[in-house]
């Protein structure tokens, strides 16, 4: 992943992940700093450090949330194999942020067949039961803090080149980084001064933002009231509402969106009527199962990943299928100057409105795929890291580093074949292209992209940028 801008925000960014697992595999020894970024002899600094890498470590393990044991037990496996930190250490570290519960992973579920876990939860929900009832089990899982951008900057694990920008709301210089990126669909950024400040809201810096409906609720220090209203209709309410009419300041929440997960679980998105506040809820399910009917009856079927949809619509001024970044199929051999067309495209797209690029995708609609094209990446990373680095490195190389803000790189699944999807966003100045020893100005005609000569570049700035 490394770094991902949305409307010119850093929303996401793995580049001191990237570090510490290098540090790990290449057994290279951990800096001890203080908070001054100077190195330190304190114990207290030594475990903050441990802390921060462990607490990295854990969150970036898939499913991390289904499998604690797996997690702790692949983090200390690799910590004792580098040899920097001795295994009591790493058990202190654990057990500071260990607690115990009866929301239960997978990982513990699959581990005890013998207990009716869905008996349980009915139990719990039915009589208020409480998670120190003698006749309840409980898992141990691990609460580690996020360490943020602040922190690791600090400390000098993060050697990102972080810029500061206005907080949109209040005019504050922030850092653009992640911890400052609301969690909304916007992706604005927010100082920790206005995220303070909506603490009325639910307590969440983002929800308020317009965007997709949220599908995960944190109400903290307000609660959800339910209202009967007559024949089969509830209101569901919030207190301390801002601009609510009602005489008991109390805010009527409206369902904005419906989720179902893999897991069966229900989500109901909530916006508030008066305020625009954000929140969900979580109904129990039967059996932890549900089905979502059509108007026959019928159990709907999950709509397949967006790649289909995309190829489904075919090339156009918006989308367009590229077999590969680096495997020429017709030679069936390496050939770098693919990675030509690949920029000239991201390039025609920031001069227009944006675009979508599917890399792994041929001329004919078929899914094939970048599986090849990671076979032949230069240097270790031969995986989807490696291409997305490669890609990044392309736009900073021949379009140029202030470019790569807007452009999105991710991964999806379509069968068993994995997609690039670059997602590119107008660019807000005309965008100059490195292409084949010449600098040259591309535009969208079409389907295709296509390079302007002098006259038609100027006339086409004008229209667009002046």
């Amino acid at each position: 992943m490394t770094k991902k801008y949305v409307n010119g925000n850093l929303h996401s960014c793995d580049e001191c992940l990237i570090d510490i697992r290098y540090k790990l595999k290449s057994k290279i020894e951990f800096p001890i700093n203080n908070v001054n970024n100077e190195p330190s002899d304190e114990s207290s600094d030594r475990k903050l450090i441990l802390e921060m890498i462990i607490s990295k470590l854990f969150h970036n393990i898939d499913g991390w949330m289904e499998r604690p044991k797996y997690a702790k037990t692949k983090i200390m496996t690799d910590l004792i194999n580098h040899g920097q930190f001795a295994e009591d250490e790493m058990e202190s570290v654990f057990k500071g942020y260990e607690y115990e519960t009866t929301d239960f992973s997978d990982e513990f579920i699959q581990e005890h067949p013998e207990i009716d876990f869905i008996e349980i939860w009915k139990r719990l929900a039915m009589t208020g039961m409480t998670e120190e009832y003698p006749n309840v089990p409980t898992e141990k899982k691990y609460n580690f803090p996020t360490f943020g951008c602040a922190l690791l900057i600090a400390v000098g694990y993060c050697k990102a080149d972080v810029e500061a920008l206005p907080c949109p709301d209040c005019d504050l210089e922030i850092q653009n980084t992640p911890e400052n990126c609301t969690w909304g669909y916007e992706r604005d950024l927010v100082c920790p001064k206005c995220v303070n400040e909506r603490a009325d809201e639910f307590d969440m810096k983002g929800l308020v933002r317009k965007g997709n409906p949220p599908h995960h609720g944190h109400w903290t220090t307000q609660e959800p009231e339910l209202v009967y209203t007559g024949t089969d209709y509830f209101s569901i309410l919030h207190p301390f509402c801002k601009k609510s009419p009602r005489e008991d300041g109390k805010g009527v929440m409206s369902v904005s969106g419906v989720w179902i997960d893999d897991c069966g679980r229900v989500t109901l998105s909530l916006e508030c009527t008066f305020c625009g506040a954000r929140n969900a809820l979580k109904p129990f399910t039967k059996d932890g199962e549900i089905s979502l009917l059509n108007e026959s009856g019928a159990v709907w079927k999950r709509t397949e990943s967006r790649i289909y949809e995309l190829i489904e619509g075919g090339e156009n001024e918006r989308v367009e299928f590229k077999s590969s970044m680096r495997w020429d199929y017709k030679k069936s051999s390496l050939n770098k100057d693919l990675e030509h067309e690949i920029t000239r495209t991201i390039s025609a797209f920031l001069n227009l409105s944006g675009g979508i690029l599917l890399i792994g995708v041929d001329d004919f609609g078929n899914a094939i795929g970048i599986e090849k094209d990671l076979k032949v990446l230069g240097g270790e990373k031969k995986n989807l890291d490696g291409f997305g680095l490669q890609l990044t490195e392309l736009v900073n190389s021949y379009l140029g580093k202030e470019y790569r803000k807007f452009v999105c790189v991710s991964f999806e699944m379509a069968g068993e074949k994995n997609i690039c999807v670059v997602e590119i966003d107008k660019s807000p100045k005309p965008a100059f292209l490195e292409y084949k020893g010449k600098t040259v100005f591309v535009v969208r005609s079409g389907n295709r992209s296509q390079i302007l000569d002098a006259k038609e570049q100027d006339n086409y700035i004008k229209m667009h940028w002046k």
